[in-house]
C-alpha cells in the first residue's frame, strides 16, 4: 500500500512537472485568447471564466513564481529554505483560513491557471486511465469519457462515482487529488453549464473579474445555491445535489462550511479523525452547543437541509444501509440518476424493516441514530413541520419560535417540538395537519425504540436513567419502558416525566411504536386479533388501534405465547399508571376530564374519572368500563393498588402466584385493617371495593362462575354489583325462612365474602347510606365509615332511626344472624372467643355460642359490647332470633298469636337500581319482637301451662343472656327506666327493681309487672338465676342433672 501511495504522488507530482512546461508560444496563445475572453460581456459561459495571465512563465514553480513567491513563504514555508512543491503549495493554502483576503489576487490568478491547466492536461487523464483501468470498463459512464482527453471529465465522472470503485490504487489515487479538483466549481464543467443562470438570477455570486471575484470563494456560491435549492431549475439542483453529495465524505470539500467551522472543529471535534463523515456527524451533534459559532450554526443547517431533502446525498449513509435500501425497496428506481428520498421517508423504511423482524447491520443502524438525533433536535429541518404548524407554533410556543435557520439551544434543540408534542396532547383546536405532521415526524424518529435519538428526553432523563436503569441495554424500548416503570419512583425527576409523558402520547396511540410487544405478539396478533400483513410504518393509522390490539391480546391471554403474554402484562401494568397512556380513554373522556384536572395525586385521572362513573358520558363511561373490567379480573394491572401494596402483598400475600389474580385482592381485603397495613394501601383497596360495586360488570369472574345460575334466574336486570348482591342475599333470607334451596353452596361461599366486605364499612353498602343520611349525620357523624363503626351505631340506634333507615338496617341485621359470619364487627371484635369456643359450631350457631359464654371473664370488653347490640337485636324483633323462631314456633302460635305482627318480606328485593327507598318502607311495629319474648317469658313463669322442652331450653338461654344487662330484657327496661335511671345506679339494675319492689316502692304499675314477671321467672328455675346457678352449680349436677326445666323442680329438690 505504501509503494502504491507513493507511486500516485510522483505520478500527480510528474503531471505537475509535465504541465509546467508548456511552450512560450502556447503561453502566449493563451494569453492572447483569455484576453480576448474577458473583453466579451456577461453573462459569460464556464469556458470564458479565465483570469489574467501571469507574470512569470508557467514553467517556474508556484512556490518560486513573481505572483505567489511572498504568499508562499509566509503563509507556507514560513521562512524555511527548503522549495516547496506545488502540491504542497495548494494543500497549504487550501486550508488556509481566510484565503480568499491574505493571498494576492495576483496569485490566486496563478494558482487558478495552474489548476486549470493541469486538470485538462492529457497527462491528468492517461494517470487516471492507469490506476483506474479496471474501473473504468465496469463504469460505463466513465468509459465512454476515457477518450476525451485533456478535458478533466474522465476524472471527474471517477470522482462521481467513487462509491463504486472497487481497486484500492484507483480511489487512493482519487481521494488524493479532489482538493486540487474540486475545490473550485469553476473546473466542472457540467456544473457551471447547469447553474449559470441561477448563479446569476439568485445573486450567488459574480462572474466578472471586474468585481474580483475570487477562486477561494466559490464554497460560497455552493452555499448560496444549495440556500436557495426550492427555486434553483432542474438541471442545477441535479448538480448542486452531485456536489454535496461528493462532499459528504470529507469535510474539507464544503468550503462554506469549512471555512466557517474551522475553529469550531477544532473546539468541538478537536478528537475527530476526518473522512467518512465523521467531522460532519460531530458538527451536527454540537449545532446547539453554546460554544459553536453562529456562521457555523448556519452552514451546519444549510448541509442538514440539504441531506432532509434528498437523504442520497449523504454518502456514508448510503454506503452503510445500500443493501438494507435496495433489498426494502426504499428507493423506487436505484439505477435512476436523479433519483431522490427524503431523510423521514428514508427512516420510515428501514424502521419498517426492523419493526417487521428484519436485521439491519450495526453501521446502518448507528447511521439511522445519528439522523434521528438531527431530525428530533431541530424543527426546522422538516418543511412539513414549519408550513403546517406556523400557527401551532405562533400560539403555543412563542418563545420557541423563530424564523431562520439560526437559534439557540432554547429556541431548537428539540425543545419546539416537544412543546408542539405537549399540545398535541392538551389542546383541543390542534390542527390535523399539523398533528398529522407530528406523528409522521415522531415514527421516523421513534425515540420510544431508543431514547438516543431524542437528544432533550436524553438529556433529562440522564440522572434517572444513572440510577434506576444503568444496566439496561440501549434500543429495543428497554430503556424507556425502564422509565415508564418508574413513573412513579420517587427517584423520578419532574422533568425526565414531563418530557417522557409528551412522547408516550405518541407512543400509546401507534402500536408500531411498540417494538417490544411486536417482537413478542407478531404471531398472535397476525392469528388472533386479525393484524394486517401489509401495514407499514409510512402509513397513518387510527389512534384507537392501539387499545383495540391489546384487548383483543387480553381477551385471549391463555391462548398466548408466554413471551407474549408476559409483555402483553406488563405493558398494560405500565399503561395504568396514568390515563396519558391509554388513548382509548383520554381521547372519550376529554370533557369528563376537564373536571379532573386537579385530582387528590398526580397520575390519578383514572381514579377520579372512576370516582364519578355513573355521571360520565356515555362514550366515557363505556371506556372506564372496559379498563375497570380488566383491573377487577386481574388487579395486578393497577399499578397505582399494586405500587401502594408492594410491601403489603410481600408481607401477608407472597405466596400467591401468577394465574390467581382473583386471590390477591381477596388476599388484601382480608388483611386491609391489619395493623401493618399502610395507608395508600388501605385507600386503594376501598376505592378498589366501592367501584366495584357501581357495575354489574365488575363482578369478579369467580363471582359470576360460581353464581351464574342464581344471576341468571332471579338477578339478571340489576344492573350494579350492589343491588346483584341484595338479590342473591334476599334470596338466601327467603331460603331461610321458607326452608329452600334457591341458592347452592358454592354461590352462597361468594356471597358470604361480599357480604362480610359489606358489613364493614357504610362505604360498601350504598342503599343503606342513602337511606340512612340524615340518621348517619344525627347520631354518627363522630364515626368513622370503616371497621363497621358507622354501621355499629346505626345498629345501637336502631330504635332511633327514621323509618326508611330503619326498613334498610332491619334487612341488614336478619342477614346478620342469618349469616353470622358476614357480620364484620362481630368476626373481628370477637374472633378470639370464636376461635376457643364456637370453631366447631355451624355459623348460623355462633351467636349463640357466644351468648353462651357472655358471662365468663375472658369475653374481650369490645366483643361483648358488639354482642350486646347483636342480642339487643334478636330480643327486640323475633323474626331475627332463629333460635327462638325454630324451638318455639308452636308456642308462639298457640299462647302468643294475638301479639304477632307479620310486615317481614323477605321477598322484596328493596334496593334498586337508584337507591331510592321504596314508598312503603316503614315498619308497622318496631316492638314486636320484645312482646313476643315477654309473652313466652310469661307463660315460662307460670306453672300451669307447660312449653315445649326446646322451647323452655332457648327461653333460659335468653333469660340467661338478660342478666348480663337489663337492657336486654326490652319490656322490663322501657317499663323501668326511669326508676332504673334514679334509683338504681349500681351495677345489679335487677336486683336492685326485685329489692324496691318487696319494699313496695315501685308506684309505676308496668314497672311492677314486669318486676313480679322475673321474679316468677327465677322460682319457676334455678337456671335463670345466675347469682343461685354459680353458687349451686356442683350440687346440681349431683342431684338434679336429670331434671327437666321449669315447674321449679331443681328449687324444690334442692331444697
Amino acid at each position: 500500500m505504501f509503494y502504491r501511495r507513493a507511486i500516485i504522488i510522483c505520478l500527480i507530482v510528474t503531471t505537475f512537472a509535465a504541465q509546467s512546461k508548456v511552450d512560450d508560444d502556447d503561453n502566449d496563445d493563451e494569453k492572447n485568447v483569455l484576453d480576448q475572453k474577458q473583453q466579451q460581456q456577461q453573462p459569460k459561459s464556464p469556458t470564458e471564466l479565465q483570469p489574467k495571465s501571469p507574470k512569470s512563465p508557467l514553467l517556474t514553480t508556484l512556490a518560486n513564481s513573481d505572483e505567489c513567491k511572498a504568499d508562499v513563504q509566509r503563509y507556507c514555508a514560513k521562512g524555511a529554505p527548503k522549495q516547496i512543491p506545488n502540491l504542497k503549495v495548494l494543500e497549504c493554502i487550501d486550508d488556509l483560513d481566510n484565503a480568499v483576503n491574505l493571498i494576492s489576487k495576483e496569485c490566486q490568478n496563478r494558482l487558478y491557471i495552474f489548476k486549470y491547466n493541469m486538470t485538462h492536461n492529457v497527462r491528468f487523464d492517461d494517470a487516471a486511465s492507469k490506476f483506474c483501468e479496471k474501473d473504468i470498463k465496469l463504469l460505463e459512464d466513465c468509459n465512454e469519457q476515457k477518450d476525451d482527453r485533456g478535458t478533466g471529465r474522465l476524472v471527474s465522472c471517477l470522482y462521481d462515482l467513487s462509491k463504486n470503485i472497487t481497486d484500492p490504487a484507483c480511489r487512493n489515487f482519487i481521494q488524493r487529488i479532489h482538493s486540487v479538483i474540486f475545490t473550485d466549481w469553476r473546473f466542472s464543467e457540467s456544473f457551471a453549464d447547469a447553474c449559470i443562470n441561477d448563479i446569476t438570477e439568485r445573486k450567488c455570486g459574480r462572474l466578472d473579474d471586474e468585481k474580483n471575484t475570487l477562486p477561494h470563494d466559490q464554497g460560497a456560491v455552493i452555499s448560496c445555491l444549495s440556500k436557495k435549492q426550492k427555486k434553483l431549475t432542474p438541471p442545477c439542483l441535479k448538480q448542486i445535489s452531485r456536489l454535496i453529495e461528493m462532499q459528504s465524505d470529507d469535510y474539507h470539500l464544503d468550503r462554506a462550511l469549512y471555512m466557517a467551522c474551522r475553529e469550531d472543529r477544532d473546539r468541538l471535534c478537536a478528537q475527530v479523525i476526518s473522512g467518512n463523515g465523521r467531522v460532519y456527524r460531530c458538527l451536527f451533534e454540537q449545532k446547539f452547543n453554546s460554544m459553536m459559532s453562529t456562521d457555523c450554526r448556519k452552514e451546519v443547517h444549510r448541509r442538514q437541509s440539504m441531506i432532509v431533502s434528498n437523504a442520497l446525498l449523504d454518502a456514508p449513509l448510503l454506503r452503510a444501509c445500500r443493501s438494507e435500501m435496495s433489498e426494502h425497496k426504499c428507493v423506487a428506481d436505484s439505477d435512476d440518476p436523479d433519483k431522490q428520498v427524503t431523510l423521514i421517508n428514508l427512516l420510515l423504511c428501514l424502521e419498517d424493516r426492523i419493526k417487521k423482524g428484519n436485521q439491519i447491520k450495526d453501521d446502518c443502524q448507528r447511521e439511522m441514530l445519528g439522523y434521528r438525533r438531527v431530525l428530533m433536535s431541530d424543527y426546522a429541518l422538516s418543511p412539513e413541520i414549519i408550513s403546517r404548524c406556523k400557527g401551532e407554533m405562533i400560539q403555543h410556543c412563542p418563545a420557541f419560535y423563530q424564523k431562520g435557520a439560526s437559534g439557540s439551544i432554547d429556541q431548537r434543540g428539540g425543545r419546539m417540538l416537544h412543546c408542539l408534542m405537549k399540545a398535541a396532547g392538551k389542546e383541543k383546536n390542534f390542527s390535523s395537519s399539523c398533528l398529522a405532521s407530528v406523528k409522521s415526524l415522531v415514527r421516523a424518529v421513534d425515540p420510544g425504540n431508543d431514547i438516543r435519538a431524542d437528544p432533550l428526553l436524553e438529556t433529562a432523563c440522564r440522572p434517572v436513567i444513572e440510577i434506576l436503569c444503568q444496566k439496561i441495554k440501549p434500543g429495543d424500548s428497554n430503556i424507556i419502558m425502564c422509565l415508564l416503570d418508574n413513573l412513579k419512583n420517587t427517584r423520578m425527576s419532574a422533568e425526565c416525566e414531563e418530557r417522557l409523558m409528551e412522547v408516550t402520547y405518541f407512543m400509546a396511540r401507534d402500536w408500531r411504536l411498540t417494538p417490544k410487544l411486536l417482537q413478542s405478539c407478531r404471531n398472535n396478533l397476525n392469528k388472533q386479533c386479525g393484524l394486517p400483513r401489509n401495514w407499514t410504518m409510512q402509513s397513518e393509522m387510527d389512534d384507537v388501534a392501539v387499545g383495540t390490539y391489546l384487548s383483543c391480546l387480553y381477551e385471549q391471554k391463555q391462548q398466548l405465547d408466554k413471551e407474549c403474554r408476559d409483555e402483553l402484562l406488563r405493558l398494560m401494568r405500565i399503561r395504568s399508571q396514568t390515563i396519558g397512556l391509554m388513548p382509548e380513554i383520554e381521547d372519550k373522556c376529554i370533557t369528563d376530564l376537564a373536571t379532573c384536572k386537579n385530582p387528590q395525586v398526580k397520575g390519578e385521572e383514572m381514579k377520579c374519572l372512576q370516582k364519578k362513573y355513573n355521571d360520565l358520558e356515555d362514550e366515557c363511561k363505556v371506556a372506564v368500563r372496559d379498563f375497570t373490567k380488566r383491573t377487577m379480573a386481574d388487579p395486578s394491572l393497577d399499578f397505582l393498588l399494586m405500587k401502594a401494596c408492594e410491601p403489603v402483598i410481600q408481607l401477608f400475600c407472597s405466596n400467591i402466584g401468577k394465574g390467581k389474580e382473583n386471590e390477591l385482592i381477596r388476599c388484601l381485603i382480608k388483611h386491609k385493617n391489619d395493623q401493618k397495613m399502610n395507608f395508600r394501601c388501605k385507600s386503594g383497596i376501598e376505592h378498589h371495593q366501592i367501584l366495584s360495586l357501581k357495575d354489574k360488570a365488575f363482578l369478579s369472574d369467580r363471582f359470576k362462575e360460581k353464581c351464574k345460575k342464581e344471576i341468571g334466574e332471579h338477578c339478571s336486570e340489576k344492573k350494579t354489583k350492589s343491588t346483584v348482591i341484595q338479590c342473591l342475599a334476599n334470596l338466601v333470607l327467603q331460603d331461610d325462612l321458607l326452608k329452600k334451596t334457591q341458592i347452592k353452596e358454592d354461590c352462597r361461599d361468594e356471597l358470604k365474602f361480599e357480604l362480610l366486605q359489606r358489613s364493614e364499612s357504610i362505604n360498601f353498602d350504598p342503599s343503606l347510606a342513602k337511606a340512612c343520611a340524615v340518621d348517619i349525620r344525627q347520631f354518627c357523624s363522630t364515626e368513622i365509615a370503616g371497621n363497621a363503626q358507622v354501621i355499629d351505631c346505626l345498629k345501637k340506634n336502631h330504635q332511633k332511626v327514621s323509618g326508611t333507615c330503619f326498613a334498610k338496617l332491619r334487612k341488614r341485621e336478619k342477614l346478620d344472624v342469618v349469616l353470622p359470619g358476614n357480620d364484620f364487627s362481630l368476626t373481628s371484635k370477637c374472633a378470639a372467643v370464636i376461635q376457643k369456643h364456637c370453631s366447631n359450631e355451624k355459623k348460623q350457631n355462633i351467636l349463640l355460642c357466644l351468648r353462651r359464654h357472655a358471662n365468663e371473664d375472658t369475653m374481650p370488653i369490645a366483643c361483648r359490647q358488639v354482642l350486646f347490640h347483636r342480642l339487643m337485636v334478636l330480643n327486640t324483633n323475633v323474626n331475627f332470633n332463629k333460635g327462638l323462631i325454630d324451638n318455639c314456633k308452636n308456642d308462639i302460635t298457640k299462647h302468643c298469636g294475638s301479639v304477632v305482627v307479620d310486615d317481614d318480606d323477605d321477598s322484596n328485593d328493596e334496593d334498586n337500581e337508584n337507591n331510592d327507598s321504596e314508598p312503603n318502607a316503614e315498619v308497622k311495629d318496631r316492638d314486636m319482637g320484645g312482646r313476643v319474648i315477654e309473652c313466652l317469658r310469661l307463660k315460662y313463669a307460670n306453672s300451669v301451662i307447660q312449653l315445649e322442652p326446646q322451647c323452655q331450653t332457648e327461653l333460659v338461654d335468653i333469660i340467661q343472656a338478660s342478666k348480663l344487662d337489663v337492657r336486654l330484657d326490652v319490656q322490663l327496661y322501657q317499663a323501668c327506666k326511669d326508676i332504673i335511671r334514679n334509683r338504681c345506679p349500681g351495677a345489679d339494675k335487677e336486683d336492685c327493681l326485685k329489692v324496691l319492689f318487696q319494699q313496695k316502692k315501685i308506684a309505676d304499675k308496668a314497672c311492677r309487672e314486669q318486676v313480679l314477671r322475673v321474679i316468677k321467672e327465677g322460682k319457676a328455675d334455678i337456671h335463670v338465676d345466675s347469682v343461685l346457678l354459680v353458687s349451686c352449680q356442683v350440687d346440681i349436677v349431683k342431684f338434679c342433672n336429670d331434671v327437666p326445666l321449669g315447674k321449679s323442680k331443681s328449687i324444690i329438690i334442692m331444697i
